[in-house]
């Protein structure tokens, strides 16, 4: 582990204390932080870990990985707001003003705590232009994905590299100019690709789901149900009258097993899982050609196995 999980929640409760003087925004933010505490922190890793395969030195690096774990947090708030789901989670629970107004001041609070990370004004600058622009691609995918009208391979890629590899740039090229090298143009094209196979995999998942986050029962458009809606109408037609507007939701609820099986005779999951595999090996293959520290290049490969046997 590059970083230790407690002292990164540690700092990441201090920046709230200081900065948040309104008692129930503070009170709301720590409740929050500590919902997140009980998740891993691979974002402010995957920061720590490019900072030290480029060999920084004086840089706040935890702070820094503080800074990137709150921003994450915000973009998890919102991203469950807009899609209506998790119910479970505390910002579900707590009134809708209260929770867009905590991930809203999560966000500036986490550029705040970046540019903190950082001793030289100008490094501060270049921080926050990566920052921004990051977040900004992030924000123009979010607003596809909830348009939900990726309807081809190109559209929705393009969605993905925006939404999803956009946070993971943002969370390595942190580590990157904090230890004083510039814009990396190998590690955002490595972070870009694990990100698209990271969200394969997770639409791989939600594809079979049975819940609120069921992309079927939603009628979520994705790379998978593209592929599953091209199959013969024997199999699929019903998914696709259903896609198109024909029966409710509960009429499908009710076709499981029926939807499994097509899922199964169409070998949707293998293909999600064969395209999601392609783009971590090149990762794999961009990493080995990255001129830096072997030893934190293991650790990175290590930190990403278990996402990879998930």
């Amino acid at each position: 582990m590059s970083i230790v999980k407690e002292h990164v929640g540690t700092r990441m409760k201090q920046y709230a204390s200081e900065w948040f003087t309104a008692q129930p925004l503070l009170d709301v933010s720590l409740s929050f932080i500590e919902e997140k505490l009980g998740e891993t922190m691979m974002f402010g890793e995957l920061t720590a870990i490019h900072y030290h395969m480029f060999r920084g030195k004086d840089a706040d690096i935890e702070g820094a990985a503080a800074a990137v774990e709150l921003f994450i947090l915000a973009s998890d708030i919102l991203d469950d707001l807009e899609d209506g789901d998790a119910p479970s989670k505390p910002w579900m629970k707590a009134p809708m003003p209260i929770a867009l107004h905590v991930a809203t001041s999560l966000v500036t609070l986490s550029q705040q705590a970046l540019l903190l990370s950082a001793a030289d004004p100008a490094l501060r600058g270049e921080l926050a232009i990566m920052m921004n622009k990051q977040l900004l691609l992030s924000a123009n995918g979010q607003m596809l994905d909830l348009a939900n009208d990726t309807l081809t391979e190109e559209s929705y890629f393009q969605m993905v590299r925006s939404k999803s590899a956009s946070l993971l740039v943002m969370a390595c090229m942190a580590g990157v100019l904090l230890a004083g090298r510039p814009w990396n143009e190998t590690v955002a094209e490595y972070a870009a690709e694990l990100g698209i196979s990271a969200q394969i995999r997770n639409d791989c998942r939600d594809l079979l789901r049975w819940d609120e986050k069921s992309d079927f029962l939603n009628r979520k458009h994705t790379l998978l149900t593209m592929y599953l809606l091209e199959g013969p109408d024997e199999q699929v037609g019903w998914i696709r009258d259903y896609y198109n507007g024909s029966g409710s939701q509960n009429d499908a609820t009710g076709k499981k097993e029926l939807f499994l099986q097509a899922c199964e005779q169409s070998g949707v999951i293998l293909y999600g899982s064969v395209v999601s595999r392609m783009h971590y090996n090149r990762f794999q293959e961009l990493l080995a050609e990255l001129q830096a520290d072997a030893v934190w290049k293991d650790k990175l490969l290590h930190l990403l196995a278990g996402g990879q046997s998930a």
